[in-house]
């Protein structure tokens, strides 16, 4: 009744009273009996809010199966060919590591590649396990890069639907550079999965905020930061995910369990980057020039081909989500998208950490983007979730076909540029003989460790200038006699292994080096491979 009815006369009271009494039916024994409301059917939805924070959960199986199927796929397209491929430059430094002793890998770690102490550890056992062949030291990055995989799909499921999670694991399976790295004995890989790891569980710990979820939570994100320090930069996204979910009720628990987890991880993670700062020196090799930024997308995507469709279909897809009332999700994206990259170059003076091979862990953002646009295109024109998947089944095989070219790039046997120590090693190894030696030349790609690992299960010439190995310094590299006729001795012939970019012989050596070997030596033959050259040298006669 209103408040000024309370002044009406008794008449009227009495009349409004009986237009809004409701009368019930009654059982013989006086029981009152209401009625049921009619039951909406299951196939018509309720009026969906302005920004769902989560979709329902579906069944653990559904959960298992929507994880395995991209991970599955990923797993298959990346061990096609995983040991064709030679070892470059930066796996022969994790096989170095990772077949140190105990103390000369803690005495490298103390000299260089800090921040890369789990990784190292963690490779050291498993090469003590399974061996040192190109495929088993790149097996855990594909085991990596296919759970990476299955947890897109998951952060898809959670952030929008189970349809849509389901297309950004396929394409993230299905671009060029998830089976380049997952064939890569490098971190990055364990890197991407750990960031999409932490960020789904993240998104666990939002919807069921008990401090284990946030501990879980704070220790996967240890563990990106712990495999490659710039994949902590994920965490821009975490923080606009919690700010849209907590902004308006700031003296919530919750809150302050985030804020806890959030200091646990600085905890973790500050020491490391303090750790590391002494060994910058290491990567200032890296550039952030014109040639560097415009070079990014197709590194980073495999083709500009691929790039331009993923790109472009997550920008499409962070416009549908906005207006599939998804701002939100198109936010937290587009900050896991594109500010890595942005940090990157914007603090690279300081840094030096613009690097596409940095950046790989913001893929399943885009991923997710591009999945974000078939969700938002269903959602405006049919206004069911299912069609997305129609979509999807035209997009993915026009992706797939743009992504063959560079998946069969990625699977070259020697990665470009990077010199052919194995035709080198094959070479030497059918022509050595008893009391041969072996030197070395190059200043972009010392031969070194390369040809180290090609010939490792055979004996290889002697390292005649050898006066300090790489484990005993410290470091990658290695110290050569002072005085280069000192340590030549009496041999005969010597094989130069080269990876110079000059002609010559000589080329890129330091002058003494040099000219104590042409004194010295003639050249009886050389061979040529890609970017590595191969000389053998006969003593002169004596004069």
């Amino acid at each position: 009744m209103l408040a000024d009815e309370r002044y009406a006369p008794p008449a009227r009271r009495r009349a409004r009273a009986h237009d809004e009494t409701v009368v019930f039916p009654k059982t013989l024994s006086g029981t009152v009996v209401f009625p049921r409301l009619p039951a909406v059917p299951r196939g018509v939805a309720g009026p969906e809010p302005a920004e769902q924070v989560e979709p329902a959960r579906i069944a653990l199986w559904r959960q298992v199966l929507l994880f395995a199927v991209p991970a599955t796929l990923t797993f298959l397209i990346g061990r096609q060919d995983i040991g064709v491929r030679q070892m470059w430059n930066d796996e022969h430094a994790t096989w170095h590591a990772a077949t140190l002793s105990w103390g000369d890998l803690f005495h490298l770690l103390d000299h260089i590649d800090r921040v890369l102490t789990l990784y190292y550890v963690a490779m050291h056992g498993w090469v003590s396990l399974v061996g040192d062949s190109p495929t088993m030291l790149r097996l855990p990055a594909l085991v990596a890069m296919a759970c990476a995989a299955g947890f897109t799909a998951l952060v898809g499921q959670r952030l929008l639907d189970t349809p849509a999670g389901l297309i950004a694991g396929l394409i993230f399976a299905i671009l060029p550079a998830t089976s380049r790295y997952a064939q890569e004995a490098r971190p990055y890989a364990l890197a991407v999965a750990a960031a999409t790891l932490a960020t789904l569980l993240l998104l666990v710990a939002l919807n069921r905020p008990r401090w284990p979820y946030w501990l879980w939570y704070a220790a996967s994100v240890a563990a990106t930061a712990f495999l490659h320090l710039v994949a902590v930069v994920v965490l821009a996204a975490h923080a606009l995910l919690v700010w849209f979910r907590y902004q308006r009720s700031e003296r919530d628990v919750r809150l302050w369990k985030s804020l806890g987890a959030l200091a646990l991880i600085l905890a973790l993670v500050m020491p490391l980057g303090y750790a590391g700062s002494d060994q910058a020196g290491a990567i200032e090799w890296i550039k952030a020039d014109k040639a560097a930024v415009l070079e990014l997308p197709v590194k980073l995507f495999g083709s500009y081909a691929v790039a331009a469709a993923v790109c472009g279909m997550g920008l499409v897809g962070a416009l549908m989500l906005a207006f599939a009332r998804r701002r939100r999700v198109a936010f937290a994206l587009l900050a896991w998208a594109l500010v890595p990259p942005l940090f990157t170059y914007v603090t690279f003076p300081l840094l030096h950490l613009f690097l596409y091979r940095y950046l790989l862990f913001t893929l399943p953002a885009w991923a997710l983007l591009a999945a974000g646009g078939c969700y938002g295109m269903a959602r405006l024109a049919f206004r069911r979730s299912w069609p997305q998947l129609l979509i999807a089944a035209v997009a993915l095989p026009a992706l797939a076909l743009l992504a063959l070219p560079p998946q069969h790039a990625a699977r070259e046997r020697i990665v470009p540029d990077e010199p052919d120590y194995r035709a080198a090693a094959h070479m030497i190894r059918s022509e050595m003989r008893p009391g041969d030696g072996m030197v070395f030349a190059g200043t972009a790609r010392p031969p070194r460790m390369g040809m180290a690992y090609e010939m490792r299960h055979t004996t290889p010439p002697a390292d005649v200038l050898l006066a300090a190995s790489s484990a005993e310094l410290g470091t990658y590299g290695a110290a050569e006699c002072r005085v280069t006729v000192t340590c030549l001795g009496q041999r005969q012939r010597i094989w130069l292994v080269s990876t110079s970019f000059g002609d010559g012989p000589w080329s890129e050596m330091p002058r003494e080096k040099a000219s104590a070997l042409s004194r010295t030596f003639r050249v009886a033959s050389d061979a040529r491979f890609q970017r590595i050259h191969v000389y053998l040298l006969v003593r002169r006669p004596a004069s």
